[in-house]
């Protein structure tokens, strides 16, 4: 399955602008680029979402590296973009809207079929630059354990982990 990340700079997947789309889908960009992936780079789901993908991200500019300059931003945002793009393609949800801080989690996301920005459901996101799958392992651990702070919406939860040094993306549900 392909995750076009460049989709994301046209609004698709989500409803935020096109503007952090496109800062989602540059900031995943600069962190595949950074370790050495191209431009059509392998990844691996594991988890709830289990399979090959093929990340497909937009060239990196040298005026792109500099508004990314700062790697834990990018790692962070990026993450964010992946795992856009993929809880989109392969659950029944889009994300609505960016969450609070302090909730838990860092967007709430609604049906895919009817635009009606009804919480369905949340997401929660971590990125690593640098780690391998047992520290990504860990990293899940920890996400599912803050999601819990607002189970009283009683709405599941999807947790996504993305690993940029390894292409992988760690799933959960709850």
């Amino acid at each position: 399955m392909i995750l076009d990340l460049t989709e994301l700079e046209l609004g698709k997947h989500h409803n935020l602008t096109p503007a952090m789309g496109a800062n989602l889908s540059h900031a995943a960009a600069v962190c595949i680029n950074d370790r050495g992936h191209s431009k059509n780079t392998s990844a691996t789901g594991k988890g709830v979402y289990t399979r090959n993908y093929i990340l497909k991200r937009c060239d990196v500019t040298d005026e792109i590296k500099r508004t990314w300059e700062d790697m834990q931003e990018a790692t962070e945002e990026g993450a964010c973009g992946v795992a856009l793009v993929q809880v989109a393609k392969e659950s029944k949800y889009q994300v609505i809207e960016r969450s609070r801080k302090g909730t838990g989690i860092d967007y709430w996301l609604g049906d895919n079929d009817s635009f009606l920005f009804q919480r369905k459901a949340r997401l929660e996101v971590s990125g690593s630059l640098n780690g391998d799958e047992g520290e990504l392992n860990k990293r899940l651990k920890i996400k599912i354990e803050q999601t819990k702070q607002s189970d009283s919406t009683k709405l599941p939860v999807i947790i996504v982990i993305v690993g940029f040094a390894q292409p992988m993306m760690l799933t959960a549900e709850r």
